[in-house]
């Protein structure tokens, strides 16, 4: 739950409007810092300034004083009556005596203001003095600081008060703004990868009555990929028709040439070029027999004879019948199983020829003594199914090319086949929603088919 939360938060900041939010809340905190800073440095002006006014006003009655002395009782006077927690009268004679309510002692800095012994408290925030010298001593004025401090907690209490609520708020109306935004962008990166991946159906949901930017771009979105889809379905119409109308001349034309090499001596060279014509011939009409083939898995018909099939159970009965195959030309076929079924769903027919192509793809490419390993595992998730050889591999630059259509590697040009094979297996894959992938086996190739697992199926 806690690593959820944390994905989301990060996913949330790392996304544009939210970014933008957090981005104007910045903004805001620091107008209102700048505003309560300058406002506060203004009043605390203002207040020294009117400390300074009536320390200058206590000081215009003392300066009546003609002598020491007289400034003395003028003092003492001033300090009895007056709270050295507010206020301090201090005077220092020209014996270094002093008078008042606190004691003051010079330094190179100013003055240090202290208790009286047995004097009554003074201010915990210091004071802002007044010194003047007069009748041959020093005259101390302080006044309590206390003003100016409580004077900053006001304003630090207004800047929690104020700044504080004004960015939680700011930040939670940019988080719900964020991901109502982030819902409709990862809508589109789905839709998108959904058609980067082939699913040329995906659409963006319609939202009525919003016209903002990213309604737009899912509008125009929707219209990309329905003219994708419209052209690669009237592309793939076309190549199912010119498959569809040439296989059945091709078929007559085949049985033509065993009818006419049947009327042939064996030995010739007539014969041998009926041999070299019906093989071509065949070798055509497996070509569309395998386009015709994919074109009807990729329009989904098929999808219609899904049941619940066990993967293992296919596997090990398509082994099974290439072993004898295998062991005439000097390969082990290896099979690996897990230890019950592994319950898919799917058409049994297409899955087993699936798998038959990639172990005739192993066969033909992987050296004499080499093994062939066909393995079935799961995971939480997906049923897994792996076909690893020894033979050249598939450079990695090839390896989305070898999935099209009749493209053959450099080669392999020379060897049987046709280029269908991985195309086949590929639709096959994405009419069950199962990903492949072509992998290195260090040496040689490893495919990998990893299927949904069927739901409701205990691991």
């Amino acid at each position: 739950m806690l690593a959820r939360l944390l994905s989301t938060l990060k996913r949330s900041t790392g996304s544009t409007p939210m970014r933008q939010a957090i981005g104007l809340v910045a903004v805001v905190a620091v107008v209102n810092l700048v505003t309560l800073g300058l406002a506060y440095l203004s009043l605390r002006s203002a207040t020294e300034e009117a400390m300074r006014a009536n320390l200058i006003q206590h000081l215009a009655g003392f300066q009546v004083a003609a002598s020491s002395s007289a400034l003395e009782i003028l003092v003492a006077a001033e300090a009895n009556a007056a709270d050295p927690a507010h206020r301090v009268f201090a005077f220092i004679a020209p014996d270094g005596r002093v008078t008042g309510n606190a004691n003051a002692t010079l330094t190179r800095d100013g003055v240090k203001i202290s208790q009286m012994p047995e004097g009554r408290p003074l201010s915990d925030s210091g004071y802002f003095p007044l010194i003047e010298r007069m009748a041959g001593g020093v005259l101390i004025l302080g006044e309590s600081r206390a003003p100016v401090d409580e004077l900053g907690e006001t304003f630090l209490a207004l800047l929690a008060l104020s700044l504080a609520p004004t960015v939680l708020i700011s930040l939670g109306a940019g988080a719900v703004i964020a991901s109502r935004a982030r819902r409709r962008v990862d809508q589109i990166e789905a839709v998108l990868g959904q058609l980067s991946e082939g699913t040329l159906n995906a659409r963006i949901p319609a939202e009525p009555g919003r016209e903002d930017d990213l309604a737009r771009i899912g509008t125009r979105v929707n219209r990309m990929a329905a003219a994708q889809e419209a052209a690669t379905d009237a592309l793939r119409q076309v190549s199912a028709d010119i498959a569809h109308d040439l296989k059945t001349p091709l078929q007559r034309m085949t049985v033509l040439l065993h009818d006419l090499r049947d009327r042939l001596p064996d030995e010739g060279a007539e014969a041998a070029l009926a041999d070299r014509a019906i093989a071509e011939a065949d070798g055509a009409v497996g070509v569309f027999h395998a386009l015709l083939q994919i074109a009807q898995i990729e329009g989904g018909g098929a999808r219609a004879a899904f049941v619940p099939v066990d993967l293992s159970e296919i596997a090990a009965g398509i082994v099974e019948l290439y072993l004898p195959a295998a062991e005439e030309e000097g390969r082990r076929l290896v099979l690996t199983l897990p230890g019950d079924a592994a319950m898919i769903s799917g058409n049994k027919g297409l899955i087993g020829q699936a798998l038959a192509n990639l172990i005739e793809n192993a066969l033909r490419h992987t050296p004499a003594g080499a093994d062939i390993a066909v393995a079935v595992q799961r995971t939480d998730t997906r049923i897994v199914l792996e076909v690893a050889d020894r033979g050249p591999g598939i450079p990695e630059a090839e390896r989305e090319n070898v999935l099209r259509r009749l493209y053959r590697l450099e080669r392999s040009r020379t060897t049987p086949g046709n280029g269908l094979g991985l195309a086949l297996i590929a639709a096959t894959a994405g009419l069950h929603g199962a990903h492949l992938t072509l992998g290195d086996n260090s040496p040689g190739l490893k495919v990998t088919l990893a299927f949904p697992r069927l739901a409701g199926i205990a691991r």
